[in-house]
């Protein structure tokens, strides 16, 4: 198992909650303290390193939700064992087992993270869903009134197209 993370379930629902141990909770609030006085790309870079990881755990923790009304559909660690034991310590093509608690969170054909809960998010009907119509909207806001040649972006996407041809291996 994973020992950076410990995994809740809340009562009401089936929906996973993170939790971090201890000593992520003591580094968030170390670099939420420093980060207060130099911001992140001034430290050096471990230093930095150590401190985007912070920001990653209390961005997990507080503002992603899950996109599944049900933390099933995530797996659990007992309904998709490890097949391989290098995938501890190695990332697999697919993405499965990132994390070992929830083994399919952030493989492929998987919902990403929503920063809103999904009861706020409620599914909008066709009139909310077309009004405004998207083309009006982009026949009105994005439509160029007269051309505007764009001469130097002409000879870049010359130049690099040249460079492109000639890398292409034979």
């Amino acid at each position: 198992m994973d020992p950076k993370q410990t995994i809740a379930l809340p009562l009401d629902s089936q929906t996973p909650s993170y939790q971090p141990v201890i000593f992520d909770r003591f580094n968030v609030r170390f670099f939420k303290f420093i980060n207060k006085y130099i911001p992140w790309h001034k430290l050096p870079p471990i230093i930095g390193a150590l401190n985007l990881e912070a920001l990653r755990i209390e961005l997990r923790q507080k503002n992603l939700h899950d996109g599944y009304a049900a933390g099933i559909a995530q797996g659990t660690y007992k309904s998709e064992p490890l097949e391989d034991e290098r995938y501890k310590n190695a990332r697999n093509s697919d993405g499965k087992f990132n994390s070992l608690e929830l083994p399919n969170m952030g493989c492929s054909g998987m919902r990403f993270g929503r920063t809103f809960a999904r009861q706020f998010t409620p599914k909008p009907n066709q009139d909310e869903l077309w009004n405004p119509n998207p083309r009006m909207l982009s026949e009105q806001f994005m439509k160029r009134k007269e051309f505007i040649p764009a001469t130097t972006l002409n000879l870049l996407a010359a130049a690099w197209i040249q460079f492109q041809t000639r890398l292409v291996p034979p």
